[in-house]
C-alpha cells in the first residue's frame, strides 16, 4: 500500500473517531458509502472535444485515479457513482469506464447521467454495466436503504410522474431501515401549505416525511448545498469537472441518529463536512424560517459557545459599468452583495472583514455604491485594498499600459490630488479617503488578533513588512493570530504574492504559529493546511449569481472555517459545511 492510500486511510480514521454534535466518541457507524458524480471518460482527442472542454482529456482520468485511490483505502461499503460516467454515451467511452471502474475493489452502484443516455446510450450503458446499474431501484446496505432516482429521458410531465410514483413506491419498502438516503429522483420545492399543493408534490412531501428520508443527493459539477423544507440537498462532486477545490470523493457516514456527509480532497488536508440528523432516530434540524438566523448550521455553532465568531467578505468589486467589457461580467456585484449584507446582519457576528477589490475600477462611483450597500452593514467592517482599490503606477498613465482604462486612470489619480489638495504619491489614496482608514492594521477582539495587511501591488514592501513583524512579536502570546491581506500567500493558490517577499511571509506565519491566513483575490473558494498554518481563499461577490463567503468560529483549541454559500434565485442557503483546523498555539 503506498504512502498516499495509507496517509487517506488515516483521514478516514479521523472523521470516524471525532465526536460531532454530541455523538459518542467510541459510536461505530452503520455504514459508509463513497460517492463521485459525472466521470465523463472519453476517447475523444483535445480537438474533438474544442477548446472550451478539453481540459476534460486529462481532467476525466486523473478524477478518477484518484477518486478510486480514495475508495479503495477506505474500504466503503459501497461506491455510489451518480451521472454521466462517459461524455459521448458512445461505446469507446463507456469501455474506457468500464476499464477505470475495475479498479474500484468494493460494491458499485451506478445511475447513468445525461451523456450516457445520448442516441441510444442507454442500452450500451447496460451491455457494460449491467449488474450494477441501480437506476430506478433501492438497495439494502447493512439495512440503510439507498433509494435510487434516474435521469430523465426526457423532461415531460408524464416522465416526472413515472419518476415521482417510482421513488415513493421504493421508499414505501423502507420498512424498518436505520436510515433512509436518496440518490437523484425528482425535485421538487417545498411549498409553505401543503394542504394547496399539487398532488404529485403533496405525495412527494409525505414519501419524504413518512419514510424519514435524511438527504437527498444530487449529481453535480461544483460541489452545492441546498435546503428544502428540513431536506438537505447535498452535490455529489464530480472526478471529471473542472472546479476548485477538488474534492477525490464523498464520504456518507451513517451513525444512529446522525449522519455525516464528507467531502475529502487530498490526504493531507482537513476535510469538508456538514453533519445532520438521521431522522429515523432523531428530530429533524429546524427548517430556515423557524430558525432565528435562517441558518440552521450557525444556530449549531452559537450552542457550542465559540469564543468569537466573525465574517470574511471578499472582492465586492463593485463596477460602475462604465467600459463596456465589464458589463455582463459584473452584472450581479450590486444583488450578490446586498443579498450578503442582509445575511451577514441576520448572523449578526461581533465583526466582520473584507478582504479587498471593494471597487472594480477605483471610481467615485463605485466608491459611493460600495458605502450605499456596506453601509447598512450592522457589525464593523474592517477592510483593506486590493489591486482594483490600488490607483495606477503614476509613470504608466498611457495608452499602450492601461487601453480602455487609460481615462479612468487619469480621472482617479486627478481625484487623489483633488482631494489631498496636493500631488498625491499614495496608491492607496482613495481607498483611505473613502474607508477612512490606513492601508494595513491591526485589530483585536476577544483574545483574537488580526493583522491587515496592503498587498493592493502583489507585494508588501520593507516598512509593512518590519510592521508586521512587530505585531507577530508583540502579539506572540495572543490566543489566536490571523494575518489577513488580498492576495494569497501560498504559491499552490496560484496569482499569489510572489517572490521572497511570499517566502518571507511564509516562514513569519509558521515561527509565529499564526492560526490562519485569509484572502481573496481569486474569484474562488479554496483552502490548504501549509506548515500548520491554514490558507483559506474566500469566493468573491461581482462574478455571476452563485457565490459564497466565509463564517469563523473561534474555539480555544481550534477553528471551524465555514463556506457559506450564496444563490441570487434563493437568496439565502440555509446550510453551510465546515472545515475545522487545529489552533498552532493551543499545545504550547
Amino acid at each position: 500500500m503506498t504512502t498516499h492510500i495509507v496517509m487517506h486511510a488515516v483521514v478516514a480514521l479521523a472523521i470516524l473517531v471525532t465526536p460531532r454534535q454530541g455523538f459518542a466518541e467510541k459510536e461505530q457507524p452503520i455504514c459508509r458509502i463513497a460517492a463521485i458524480s459525472n466521470l465523463y471518460l472519453t476517447t475523444l482527442s483535445k480537438q474533438e472535444l474544442g477548446s472550451s472542454r478539453s481540459f476534460i482529456e486529462y481532467i476525466a482520468p486523473a478524477g478518477i485515479k484518484r477518486t478510486i485511490e480514495a475508495v479503495n483505502s477506505l474500504e466503503p461499503d459501497a461506491l455510489v457513482v451518480l451521472g454521466s460516467l462517459t461524455w459521448t454515451g458512445s461505446d469507446a467511452d463507456f469501455r474506457k469506464a468500464k476499464e477505470a471502474l475495475a479498479a474500484v475493489k468494493v460494491p458499485l452502484h451506478i445511475v447513468p447521467g445525461p451523456n450516457d443516455l445520448k442516441d441510444g446510450g442507454l442500452e450500451r450503458f447496460r451491455q457494460h454495466f449491467a449488474q450494477d446499474d441501480v437506476a430506478g431501484q433501492f438497495v439494502s446496505i447493512r439495512n440503510v436503504h439507498l433509494e435510487f432516482g434516474t435521469s430523465l429521458g426526457e423532461r415531460t410531465a408524464q416522465a416526472q410522474a413515472d419518476l415521482l410514483d417510482g421513488v415513493v413506491s421504493g421508499l414505501s419498502k423502507s420498512g424498518d431501515a436505520k436510515a433512509v438516503l436518496l440518490f437523484d429522483g425528482p425535485d421538487f420545492r417545498a411549498t409553505p401549505d401543503p394542504s394547496t399543493a399539487p398532488p404529485n408534490l403533496k405525495s412527494y412531501w409525505q414519501a419524504i416525511h413518512n419514510r424519514h428520508v435524511a438527504v437527498r443527493f444530487v449529481p453535480t459539477h461544483a460541489h452545492y448545498v441546498a435546503y428544502e423544507d428540513s431536506l438537505p440537498i447535498w452535490g455529489v462532486p464530480s472526478s471529471g469537472w473542472s472546479y476548485s477545490p477538488k474534492f477525490s470523493v464523498a464520504l456518507i457516514t451513517v451513525y444512529e441518529k446522525q449522519i455525516e456527509l464528507t467531502l475529502m480532497r487530498d490526504p493531507d488536508q482537513p476535510v469538508q463536512s456538514l453533519v445532520i440528523p438521521n431522522p429515523v432516530a432523531a428530530d429533524r434540524m429546524p427548517t430556515a424560517a423557524e430558525d432565528p438566523f435562517g441558518v440552521p448550521t450557525y444556530s449549531e455553532d452559537l450552542a457550542r459557545n465559540p469564543d468569537l465568531t466573525f465574517v470574511q467578505l471578499s472582492d465586492s468589486q463593485f463596477d460602475d459599468k462604465t467600459v463596456p467589457r465589464y458589463k455582463a461580467r459584473y452584472a450581479y456585484d450590486e444583488k450578490m452583495n446586498e443579498l450578503a449584507v442582509a445575511q451577514v446582519n441576520r448572523l449578526n457576528p461581533p465583526l466582520a472583514f473584507m478582504t479587498g477589490d471593494l471597487t472594480n475600477k477605483n471610481t467615485e462611483a463605485e466608491w459611493n455604491t460600495f458605502g450605499r450597500i456596506y453601509g447598512k452593514l450592522k457589525p464593523p467592517l474592517y477592510a483593506m485594498p486590493g489591486n482594483h482599490d490600488t490607483l495606477y503606477d503614476r509613470t504608466k498613465l498611457d495608452q499602450e499600459s492601461l487601453g480602455d482604462l487609460l481615462d479612468t486612470g487619469l480621472s482617479n489619480w486627478k481625484l487623489a490630488d483633488e482631494l489631498a489638495g496636493k500631488t498625491e504619491s499614495d496608491r492607496t489614496a482613495l481607498f483611505r479617503h473613502f474607508m477612512k482608514r490606513k492601508p494595513y492594521y491591526a485589530v483585536e477582539k476577544n483574545g483574537c488578533v488580526f493583522l491587515c495587511l496592503n498587498t493592493g501591488v502583489a507585494s508588501v514592501d520593507k516598512e509593512q513588512m518590519q510592521w508586521l513583524r512587530e505585531e507577530l512579536e508583540r502579539t506572540k502570546d495572543a490566543d489566536h493570530v490571523f494575518v489577513l491581506g488580498h492576495y494569497p500567500v501560498l504559491p499552490a493558490f496560484g496569482n499569489s504574492i510572489q517572490g521572497p517577499e511570499a517566502q518571507e511571509i511564509l516562514t513569519l506565519l509558521r515561527e509565529y504559529r499564526v492560526t490562519a491566513y485569509l484572502s481573496g483575490h481569486r474569484h474562488r473558494y479554496d483552502y490548504r493546511m501549509h506548515d500548520g498554518v491554514m490558507h483559506m481563499l474566500c469566493d468573491c461577490l461581482c462574478w455571476g449569481e452563485y457565490r459564497s463567503y466565509q463564517v469563523y468560529h473561534v474555539y480555544p483549541d481550534r477553528i471551524d472555517a465555514c463556506w457559506k454559500p450564496i444563490f441570487r434565485a434563493e437568496g439565502n442557503r440555509p446550510l453551510y459545511e465546515r472545515v475545522s483546523f487545529p489552533e498552532p498555539r493551543f499545545a504550547r
